[in-house]
């Protein structure tokens, strides 16, 4: 059974996982995928109390990026590795560069979708004791971020909570988009009665 912080954090970071799903579709940037993502963990971790304030103005200044430092995902086939070598050039368009802010600067794609394109998304809610604890990012976010109780996270079961990710693996279509590991249990219920069984 889930611990009643981590079942919030998860359900808070499954919303942000199919809210971007569901806005797939062609000539959708990614970056915008990431974006949604973003304003659904900001909204939870305001519910939360881990973050203080409007949720788009804490995705406007970076506070939620403290605990969602990542992008939300990357392409699926030769793209995923085989092309890092070329660095942005094959995943950032002519006119596109990478973020300057915190979190979003490590997207590792600012593509438009188009029919065919698969991709992973995959938010996450993370506790970092070297983002949390990182003087620059508690000088500036102090009024935004609640870092006594995120520190609760840190200390939770000795070792810290760590976070959660939740994965699919998408297919931009014609008229939007099919989730390829669908099958895949990611509802609360389902991962409890899974966990606990002898499978």
């Amino acid at each position: 059974m889930f611990e009643p912080r981590a079942r919030d954090v998860y359900e808070i970071v499954l919303r942000a996982e199919v809210a971007a799903i569901e806005a797939v579709k062609p000539g959708v940037r990614y970056r915008d995928l990431h974006m949604v993502s973003a304003r659904v963990i900001a909204e939870g971790l305001t519910e939360m109390k881990l973050l203080r304030g409007d949720p788009d103005g804490l995705v406007e200044s970076g506070a939620h990026a403290l605990f969602f430092p990542h992008g939300v995902g990357h392409l699926i086939g030769l793209d995923v590795h085989d092309m890092e070598a070329y660095g942005d050039a094959i995943a950032y368009p002519a006119g596109r560069t990478r973020a300057e802010q915190f979190g979003l600067q490590y997207l590792r794609l600012d593509m438009d979708l188009e029919p065919g394109m698969t991709f992973t998304v995959e938010p996450g809610i993370y506790f970092v004791p070297a983002i949390l604890h990182g003087e620059e990012f508690r000088s500036k976010f102090k009024d935004q971020v609640d870092f006594e109780r995120a520190e609760q996270f840190l200390t939770m079961h000795g070792s810290g909570f760590g976070g959660i990710r939740v994965e699919d693996d998408v297919i931009c279509t014609a008229d939007g988009f099919e989730v390829l590991t669908a099958a895949i249990p990611k509802e609360l219920a389902a991962i409890e009665n899974l966990v606990g069984s002898n499978c």
